[in-house]
């Protein structure tokens, strides 16, 4: 009889560890996986649009420029957002296609046109895009962080800020360091891209390469 109820004892236990075993899982990743508004979808799709567009921009600046300031832009530019990229393809776990990502940014005139340039032009109108393209960045992490519920997601906004104006002050940085105007090639540049005419300004300072944020 003592037999019988420590095997059924026994039995009972093995049973209760499967189970949990089995259940635990499904309860982390319930209790652990937050849904993704289609507002913040919609903020990794332009932010991950935003990291393709830099990483090759600064590609074709490691390809043209001898400038060592622009090189060193570049390199960080391409290390930085490779690793932001990464963090935010998890967070959208498959629902965003990459490739199409990649595709509309080479398919974008501002890219032939920014390949058209050499020499100082192409520094300078590689700065003055950063810069544009920075200024809208940071503003679309700044809301995100400000109005996301997803805390993972808040968490790599924040973390993502401090490096973004970083770049964005070492491109205002070459673009103050000469008597920068925007040339002619600079400005048919610019308008290629008819997304607003509002020109705003960073830390005070009018960007005249600079069209609205998004």
């Amino acid at each position: 009889m003592l037999m019988r109820t420590v095997n059924l004892t026994t039995l009972m236990m093995v049973s209760l560890a499967i189970m949990w075993l089995t259940l635990a899982p499904s309860t982390a990743c319930a209790s652990d996986g937050e849904q993704l508004s289609a507002k913040e979808l919609a903020f990794l799709s332009r932010a991950m649009s935003d990291n393709a567009a830099q990483i090759a921009m600064a590609r074709m600046a490691l390809a043209k420029s001898k400038n060592p300031q622009v090189v060193d832009l570049a390199n960080a530019i391409i290390q930085e957002r490779t690793a932001l990229d990464q963090q935010l393809a998890a967070l959208a776990s498959g629902s965003i296609d990459r490739t199409a990502v990649q595709q509309s940014v080479m398919d974008n005139p501002r890219m032939a046109a920014l390949q058209s340039l050499n020499g100082d032009a192409f520094d300078k109108t590689f700065a003055g895009l950063l810069v544009r393209d920075h200024y809208q960045i940071i503003c679309a992490y700044e809301s995100m962080k400000a109005a996301s519920t997803h805390d993972a997601l808040k968490s790599v906004a924040h973390d993502a800020v401090p490096a973004l104006q970083g770049d964005l002050m070492v491109a205002l940085a070459f673009l103050r360091s000469g008597s920068w105007r925007p040339s002619i090639h600079q400005e048919a540049l610019t308008s290629t891209d008819s997304r607003s005419s509002k020109v705003p300004s960073v830390y005070g300072e009018p960007i005249s390469i600079v069209t609205a944020p998004w």
